[in-house]
């Protein structure tokens, strides 16, 4: 893409490029996963490799973020760029990065170059392991093709070293705490064992373990940690002249608002608030409404 830039009565054509920023392998248990920066027109390519473990106390998503940035230094790569990236969770260090650092960027589903450069320089580094070439990964069926090499590699204990360390990859506790708003149906707390209340904060714990998923819910009160991550929709709003606390949220179906007898049509934010034990549900507009969304 081209722009036409004035300076001093001077005029400048400058060439801009889009980039894709891509991974592969992030799902297996074994091997590097790799990150790519690619560029489709003109074609220009850059990889690297996660090492299988490392020190010095780095997340995993900050070692890819570094790893990121180095090729994007290679690259030339500018602000005024065009970075299409994906949207995986090993990649959220460097959204942030980039969102900081003011590049021009958005989330992307690959699936051209930069999605088959990924792929098969992963698939590379398991032929070289000696991984039988005759099975491949078809039609993006990644857990059963991971299942197979995962297999594949405890049938020998040579080929153990291929392992990733998951202990440097696991996140801090914190993140798997999320601070959001319920929904329509009551939960159970498990700290104290009583009702959450549709429509009140709750923090939501999800995690797998022993191979199975598991998710506890808490009253902010009742939460073993603090929630690295908040996703609640706190407001306030006015209903009957008094200012009140409550949250925003979707409606999933018809509702009749609270102040003005109005209905609320489905998949509208509307405001959820409770009085006397009793959730009334209102127009944004209606109750004055102001609020804000925290990350």
């Amino acid at each position: 893409m081209r722009i036409l830039e004035v300076s001093n009565g001077k005029k400048a054509v400058i060439t801009l490029r889009t980039w894709f920023i891509e991974d592969a392998g992030g799902g297996c248990r074994a091997f590097s996963e790799v990150v790519v920066l690619v560029s489709e027109s003109p074609v220009e390519s850059y990889t690297a490799r996660v090492p299988l473990t490392w020190d010095g106390g780095e997340s995993l998503e900050e070692v890819v973020c570094r790893a990121v940035i180095e090729m994007m230094e290679k690259a030339g790569v500018s602000r005024n760029d065009q970075l299409l990236v994906c949207s995986g969770n090993i990649f959220h260090g460097l959204h942030a990065w980039l969102t900081e650092n003011n590049y021009n960027w958005e989330y992307a589903r690959m699936d051209g170059l930069a999605h088959d450069i990924a792929e098969d320089a992963f698939y590379s580094q398991i032929l070289k392991a000696g991984f039988p070439p005759h099975i491949k990964l078809t039609e993006r069926n990644y857990r059963d093709f991971y299942r197979v090499l995962e297999k594949w590699i405890m049938e020998d204990e040579s080929r153990l070293s291929y392992l990733k360390d998951r202990l440097v990859r696991q996140k801090p506790v914190e993140t798997r705490y999320v601070l959001k708003g319920n929904g329509a149906r009551k939960l159970r707390c498990c700290g104290c064992k009583k009702n959450i209340l549709p429509y009140t904060p709750v923090v939501e714990f999800k995690a797998r373990q022993d191979g199975k998923r598991v998710r506890k819910c808490y009253h902010p009160d009742c939460s073993p940690v603090t929630p690295l991550k908040n996703k609640l929709k706190a407001a306030t709003g006015k209903v009957n002249g008094t200012a009140r606390e409550g949250l925003m949220a979707i409606c999933r179906k018809e509702t009749s608002c609270g102040i003005c007898n109005l209905n609320i049509a489905p998949d509208n934010q509307a405001f959820h608030v409770y009085l006397d034990g009793k959730l009334v549900v209102c127009h944004p507009g209606c109750a004055s409404v102001e609020y804000k969304q925290e990350t």
